[in-house]
């Protein structure tokens, strides 16, 4: 298990504790990527607090980043509902597996379709649309991609129903708090919900800032809920879930 330094004395976040929890999200297996988006991140928060409010123009290398970031938003959001299946299976007494979860996000997907977010360069710009794939093989190929953040990709997902469009650079002190604390809260289920020993999990719970533990836990939302949990039924009836306790092969069913 690796961790995430999101407090250096233990009491206290970080000043950037939010970039170095997504720049791990987007960039699990490249400490290369995530010290470049340190140092970008660094270089343009300071250019956004420096100038008027308004005058702020992200430079090319960074807009290039960023809509980089952005391709993956789908894929991600596929990982964040791939994690939460785990826990509703959990919840509804089926042994949980990789298979199972991508079976039922796959449902859930192809019921809801698309998802919609905004720019965080352009928070109040026009809305993006785009699909999260339905196809369950696609799903686990991706968790297995990025798995070591799932839990940090289901904060995402359960934090999007809750959270106003806010420019990257001016994310305030309870946003960053609900993230990180629904980011632990997650780890922590999915731990007590599946065997994760095999994730090689980013932690976020060692260097947990201990003010933050007040913050609020971002559960999904009731819509999201509904989603995944008819996802689930659709499964059962579609007779691609069968027994409570399992056995199936660790690949998801066509």
């Amino acid at each position: 298990m690796r961790h995430i330094i999101l407090s250096e004395d233990g009491i206290h976040p970080v000043e950037d504790a939010y970039h170095r929890l997504m720049s791990v999200c987007f960039f699990p297996e490249s400490p290369r990527d995530q010290a470049q988006a340190h140092f970008i991140a660094w270089l343009e928060k300071d250019e956004f607090l420096r100038v008027p409010e308004g005058e702020y123009r992200p430079s090319e290398i960074f807009q290039a980043t960023a809509q980089m970031i952005e391709n993956r938003t789908a894929q991600l959001f596929g990982v964040g509902l791939v994690a939460l299946a785990f826990i509703v299976l959990k919840a509804n007494g089926y042994r949980p597996s990789l298979n199972r979860a991508s079976i039922v996000a796959s449902y859930s997907a192809c019921e809801f379709g698309a998802i919609t977010w905004r720019s965080g360069l352009d928070p109040t710009g026009k809305e993006k649309v785009k699909p999260v794939t339905g196809d369950a093989a696609t799903l686990a190929r991706l968790f297995r991609r990025y798995r070591s953040v799932a839990h940090i990709c289901a904060a995402r997902v359960s934090a999007s129903g809750y959270l106003e469009h806010l420019h990257i650079w001016d994310q305030p002190p309870e946003v960053v708090g609900a993230m990180i604390q629904t980011s632990a809260s997650i780890q922590v289920t999915l731990e007590e919900t599946t065997d994760v020993s095999s994730w090689n999990l980013w932690d976020v719970k060692t260097y947990f800032p201990a003010e933050l533990g007040h913050a609020p836990v971002l559960v999904p939302e009731n819509g999201l809920l509904h989603w995944i949990q008819q996802g689930l039924e659709m499964a059962i009836l579609g007779g691609k879930i069968v027994n409570k306790d399992g056995g199936e092969v660790d690949r998801p069913q066509g």
